[in-house]
């Protein structure tokens, strides 16, 4: 498992991810989960076994050829969005209260 994450990581920068955000990223309903993992990955109080796990699932959503392909119009998300739900699970309590609130200030209407 942990070669998986490792090779999901890789494919994670945070300029691939700004570059993501602004163009694909903005029709995906997850997000604000997203984002969540991302400021949760920058905290230096996460381990570094979960910044792992979370680079890994940045990494997947970025990389356009996944599993079920993201060009398939309703369903190309969806185990996207497994991932991500996935890594919120494992990230768990490192998760704090400053990275919801970063979030719901970017997203006023979001559910995190």
């Amino acid at each position: 498992m942990w070669k998986l994450l490792s090779f999901f990581a890789r494919f994670y920068t945070p300029g691939k991810f700004i570059r993501f955000i602004r163009g694909t990223g903005r029709r995906l309903h997850f997000l604000p989960k997203l984002m969540t993992i991302f400021y949760c990955m920058q905290d230096k109080d996460t381990p570094k076994f979960v910044k792992l796990a979370l680079m890994g699932a940045l990494g997947y959503v970025i990389l356009p050829l996944d599993l079920v392909s993201d060009a398939f119009i309703g369903i190309g998300w969806l185990d996207d969005a497994a991932v991500v739900a996935a890594a919120l699970r494992l990230a768990g309590t490192y998760v704090k209260p400053e990275h919801l609130e970063k979030v719901r200030r970017m997203f006023p209407f979001a559910n995190v």
